[in-house]
């Protein structure tokens, strides 16, 4: 019924804790999916090793490195079982994590509506101390825009989708760039999927320095056509209030001048006038606080 799937690159230093949360998990029914994004480290010896031990079916897949969103393009073209969760390498599941999948899932497995689950990651820090985090106290069906802006819940959630569906939403790619945010995917289904999101956390994420968190900036910019492909379709999306599609311009603006610097073609991206008038009030505004300063 379900494949747990984890892209990879250079993280063979962090995939046996996974694999030994794997290992502890209460229920077997599952099969591990690893992508393997161009490693040069001894992942696929490491994998090898899973293999030979483990009392679950696990997949390798090696690929040239292309980035993250190219690796789950990969794993949907491969994945076969009705649901799939992602746990990235650097992340592991609670001992119980698959049962309560099960449990959940049969409440939203008719429904034409709810696409999956979404479950809260349960954060700590390199001494194993968990970050603060608002929890839910009950569970809701939203989607994910509508958890941000309704519900004034903002957190990192883990995944359950339907692989029917996230097949029909792959990753756009860029030639030249490795990376885009996966929130680009999430926004397009918004508009027709919600999710349950439930209360249980069901994998513990480990904030790393070597993360995409703590290099969020640098890696946008050096992808910057993705980039400014999120923020055009989050600043152009009615469904998100206007303050904040507000902040989306103007990171759409900075990423789009990086690789376009026609100010008109530039402008006509934006598809709601009064985002097009906030947008050139804004520059007037910088170029006369540079004039007068």
């Amino acid at each position: 019924m379900i494949t747990i799937f984890t892209p990879t690159y250079n993280r063979a230093y962090t995939l046996s804790k996974l694999f030994e949360s794997l290992q502890r998990q209460t229920s077997r029914d599952f099969e591990w999916l690893i992508v393997d994004d161009g490693s040069s480290d001894n992942t696929e010896e490491l994998v090898d090793y899973f293999s030979k031990n483990a009392d679950f079916k696990i997949i390798y897949i090696y690929q040239e490195n292309q980035g993250k969103h190219v690796a789950i393009n990969t794993a949907l073209k491969n994945i076969q079982t009705p649901y799939f969760l992602t746990v990235d390498s650097d992340d592991y599941l609670k001992n119980n994590a698959v049962d309560i999948v099960y449990e959940k899932l049969t409440v939203i497995k008719d429904s034409k509506t709810i696409i999956g689950l979404a479950s809260p990651i349960e954060m700590t820090n390199n001494q194993g101390e968990a970050f603060p985090n608002k929890s839910l106290q009950s569970e809701i069906i939203a989607s994910q825009n509508e958890m941000a802006y309704e519900h004034n819940v903002i957190a990192e959630f883990s995944l359950i989708l339907k692989t029917s569906v996230a097949k029909k939403y792959p990753y756009p790619i860029f030639q030249g760039e490795k990376f885009i945010v996966e929130s680009v995917i999430s926004n397009r289904m918004d508009n027709n999927f919600k999710l349950l999101h439930i209360t249980s956390s069901i994998v513990i994420g480990e904030y790393r320095s070597d993360g995409l968190t703590a290099q969020i900036k640098k890696i946008l910019s050096n992808n910057s056509k993705g980039a400014s492909l999120a923020y055009n379709e989050k600043m152009n999306n009615s469904n998100i209030p206007f303050a904040n599609r507000k902040y989306f311009v103007k990171n759409y603006w900075d990423y789009e001048s990086l690789h376009n610097k026609n100010f008109l073609l530039k402008l006509k991206k934006i598809s709601s006038i009064r985002l097009k008038i906030y947008i050139l009030f804004y520059f007037i505004n910088r170029i006369m606080k540079k004039t007068f300063s």
